[in-house]
């Protein structure tokens, strides 16, 4: 069935297969890691099946990090290059005599960005030796995979440049943007915000549009950016509150639009609130410790994401600095439940770093439930 009928969430596919039926597996190691980069949506794994060196069950690891290895500290040959495994077990074995990696939680490679993997076993995994590392093996449309290289052990000793063999199991996600619509009559009383021009304004722009657009990714530091947390089609719990940390990298980002989803279409007060540094370090349920960057009534649409053109922007210094950012909205604001801890990184690009934080009962009141914020940064960098 084609995507955005009712059997399926909008903006997702089906399920689509890869299989890289004109490669020979004539070569193997206990190590390889390549490189896959979405194209026109994000994409989303769900398993990933390849060729052992026998039938024995074998316990096998699999790495995944946004970004080229390449361009990795130690070239991905370092263990702090990568997080935590993404699967550590023993995969079970399909009727094609593949071993497949059932994974717990889809590996999300984000519009336009690269991702590495890599997969290590105790027994010897097959691939075919490959012509250049880096070179482009295969296009799907969806995704391009990039030759990579064998190891002959987990982050120990590069062997040949190689060409992953197996199965990607996966789909695509195109995440709505909905505009921001006029205030209500009932909602005079707040303040009365600047026009969008959409000729302008990244948030009013649909997400599908040409790559002509200035929100291509790839222009200059005054070219807007747009980021989708990888949970965007996820989030399934709500709060009124949900406050995180944002952390810089190299450059100074500046946040313009952020883009939430919420629980459900009826109008709602919504505020948010930003400060400097990590709301561990201050009175973060004193709302005087706060500046307020935006205060609106709206009606959000459930299961999209709806940008907000910011008041005033957020802007965070280059140079691994924290800003703690706050949404409140009457009505409810969609997050996804954490695997890690408060404060760990569970989303990134190369621009920043998006943190677990917590939701809270009410507008600055009691905190209850880790949370993932699902949404979208619209930003600018410089330096």
């Amino acid at each position: 069935f084609p995507s955005g009928s009712p059997s399926l969430p909008p903006g997702k596919s089906p399920i689509k297969k890869f299989f890289t039926k004109d490669k020979n597996a004539n070569q193997k190691a206990k190590g390889i890691m390549y490189q896959m980069q979405a194209e026109e949506a994000d994409v989303k794994i769900e398993k990933i099946s390849f060729k052992t060196k026998d039938d024995k069950d074998t316990e096998v690891q699999v790495y995944f990090q946004l970004g080229a290895y390449e361009s990795f500290p130690g070239g991905g040959m370092d263990s702090n290059d990568w997080e935590e495994p993404v699967f550590d077990d023993i995969p079970d074995r399909t009727s094609d005599g593949l071993r497949e990696v059932v994974l717990d939680e889809v590996l999300t490679i984000p519009k336009g960005e690269t991702a590495s993997i890599q997969i290590v076993g105790k027994k010897e995994i097959l691939y075919e030796e490959g012509d250049k590392e880096f070179a482009i093996a295969a296009d799907t449309g969806d995704f391009k995979m990039s030759t990579g290289r064998s190891t002959k052990k987990a982050f120990e000793e590069r062997l040949k440049d190689a060409d992953f063999v197996g199965e990607i199991t996966y789909h695509t996600y195109t995440a709505k943007v909905t505009s921001t619509p006029s205030l209500s009559p009932s909602s005079s009383k707040l303040p009365t915000l600047p026009p969008n021009d959409d000729s302008t304004s990244p948030s009013m722009l649909p997400s599908n549009r040409p790559s002509s657009s200035p929100d291509d990714g790839n222009g200059g530091d005054d070219t807007p950016k747009e980021y989708d947390t990888p949970n965007v089609n996820d989030a399934g719990d709500n709060a009124k509150g949900i406050m995180f940390t944002i952390t810089s990298k190299s450059k100074e980002v500046t946040i313009t639009d952020l883009g939430i989803i919420g629980k459900d279409a009826k109008e709602s007060d919504l505020w948010v609130y930003y400060q400097k540094g990590s709301y561990a370090a201050f009175d973060a349920l004193n709302k005087n410790a706060w500046e307020e960057v935006l205060r609106k009534k709206v009606a959000l649409v459930p299961g999209e994401i709806f940008n907000l053109k910011l008041d005033e922007d957020i802007t965070i210094p280059a140079g691994e600095e924290t800003v703690s950012v706050y949404v409140v909205s009457k009505k409810g604001v969609l997050y996804e439940k954490p695997s890690k801890n408060q404060f760990d990184i569970y989303a990134q690009n190369e621009d920043f770093e998006v943190r677990v934080g917590t939701t809270t009962k009410k507008e600055f009141q009691q905190f209850e439930k880790l949370a993932e914020f699902a949404g979208r940064f619209v930003y600018q960098t410089k330096g």
